[in-house]
């Protein structure tokens, strides 16, 4: 967890309210140096202020301050104490405490928004619900709630999309049946709902905090959007609505919007050694595997390739979001994007972040082919067509290879079964993408994770039945 500094102020600070620029304020210590700080929360009975220099999160003791600081202080701490019983009620959710995100556990705020955990590997975790009609935050329904917590637990982004191209009028299931039922959705049922969507989040969120500002928002020249902005408790809150794609609504830290949106390159040599540090090899039986891969749940819609490529980039140290991605990548009414023009899209952002994207086709698909991927960390994205007859193998063979005590034997018993199923012609439906995590030389088999939440994590799949249902297509993102 992140460390809180406590200012005790055994020196005397100042406040020159005339100097003040926005929410800095002038402060000068008993030393002579000045700085400017801005009152970000309360933290049980300490204010919390930031420090513009080095962007720094500290308390202090109300009654450490000095009588010139307290009543400007004070002031914005009653006001904060007044609001957040006001925005929770508007928001229909107490997911506000007074505490910024960065000292915020996000389980607890997940619990409120009642989400359900997503992901969780050591470097971060996530939390989503796809909602009812009945689930509201901020006087509408959002159809998807993500909220993400870095290494401390602490809460970094919420999340909520509203109407938008994938969720809206879905008529397919989730997981293994998404490929069930078509989108019921057109263009201006789309721009219809995303214009009641943002009338009333807008409306919401500005009968507490005022009127927004306008910003423009984006790490990248395919991502940057236009937001209304409004700040508060050490937070931001975006509203975008970007036409026949989306309504969201994010929540981030000031220091983020600050940047625009621009996130800090992970340093490439510290990338590979925790790629490689995340690899799990177990001797008894085997099997080699990327233990900290995060998870994505596509949800209800057609979003293999985004919600693929989000776990992909965030692997490598990068930041994503399937809805955005979606838009990059021209995704249709409900789903389906061609890998390819996804590939395309998020090359320039890959490269800004110094990493590099690589595609390769296998007419034959082999253990060796994503050997040389998998222990340096890095996931393999597959095309393939995720057929009844492969998720059925798939499935039951990963229930019972756990008590499996001759590896010899098994690989035998797989390999029959997938020649077996390989003699008859597989249908040419179904096209999906999904990452190869794992592999074990000895059995054959390689572990697949599909993007379909926490069951989908690693399935164990003999080579020949991968072979049945690949259309050959692998890509890498590389540091």
């Amino acid at each position: 967890m992140k460390t809180l500094l406590l200012l005790t102020l055994p020196f005397a600070l100042s406040l020159n309210l005339h100097a003040a620029t926005g929410d800095w304020k002038e402060m000068q210590g008993s030393d002579g140096r000045a700085m400017r700080v801005r009152f970000e929360g309360i933290d049980k009975d300490k204010y919390l202020l930031r420090r513009e220099s080095d962007g720094q999160l500290f308390a202090v003791a109300p009654e450490k301050l000095p009588a010139a600081s307290k009543p400007a202080f004070e002031a914005e701490a009653k006001q904060l104490s007044e609001e957040i019983p006001k925005i929770n009620v508007t928001a229909g959710h107490e997911i506000f405490s007074g505490q910024p995100f960065e000292i915020r556990p996000a389980e607890g705020m997940a619990t409120a928004l009642s989400l359900r955990q997503e992901s969780k590997t050591k470097h971060s975790a996530s939390w989503r619900a796809y909602t009812t009609a009945t689930y509201k935050l901020f006087g509408a329904r959002p159809y998807s709630v993500a909220l993400y917590s870095g290494e401390d637990g602490n809460a970094t982004v919420m999340s909520a999309v509203y109407a938008n191209k994938g969720d809206f009028m879905s008529g397919v299931g989730e997981g293994e049946d998404h490929f069930d039922g078509e989108s019921e959705a057109d263009v201006k049922s789309l721009t219809k709902a995303m214009e009641a969507d943002e009338k009333a989040v807008l409306a919401a969120i500005s009968s507490v905090l005022g009127e927004p500002k306008m910003q423009r928002f984006g790490d990248s020249r395919a991502t940057r959007r236009t937001v209304r902005r409004w700040d508060w408790n050490g937070h931001a809150f975006l509203l975008s609505n970007e036409e026949a794609e989306y309504v969201s609504l994010s929540i981030v830290p000031l220091s983020v919007a600050d940047g625009g949106g621009k996130t800090a390159k992970v340093k490439d040599a510290d990338i590979r050694k925790r790629l490689k540090d995340d690899v799990v090899k177990d001797e008894e039986s085997g099997d080699v595997y990327l233990g900290q891969i995060p998870m994505v749940n596509q949800g209800p819609k057609g979003y293999c390739v985004p919600a693929t490529f989000e776990r992909a980039m965030r692997t490598v140290g990068l930041e994503a979001d399937m809805y955005l991605l979606a838009m990059v990548g021209k995704s249709q009414m409900g789903g389906g994007t061609s890998v390819q023009t996804m590939l395309e899209e998020v090359r320039s952002q890959v490269r800004s972040k110094g990493r590099r994207t690589k595609d390769e086709n296998s007419k034959e698909l082999r253990v060796r082919d994503v050997k040389r991927y998998i222990d340096e960390g890095v996931p393999v994205m597959w095309t393939m067509r995720s057929l009844d007859e492969y998720n059925d193998l798939a499935n039951s063979n990963t229930t019972n290879r756990q008590s499996v005590t001759d590896w010899e034997k098994w690989a035998e018993e797989i390999a029959d079964k997938a020649k077996t199923l390989a003699k008859q012609e597989a249908d040419e439906d179904h096209r999906h993408i999904c990452m190869i995590v794992g592999y074990n030389e000895k059995t054959n088999e390689l572990a697949v994770s599909d993007s379909w939440g926490p069951r989908y994590e690693r399935r164990w799949v003999p080579v020949g039945l991968a072979n049945w249902v690949s259309t050959g297509g692998l890509f890498m993102i590389l540091p």
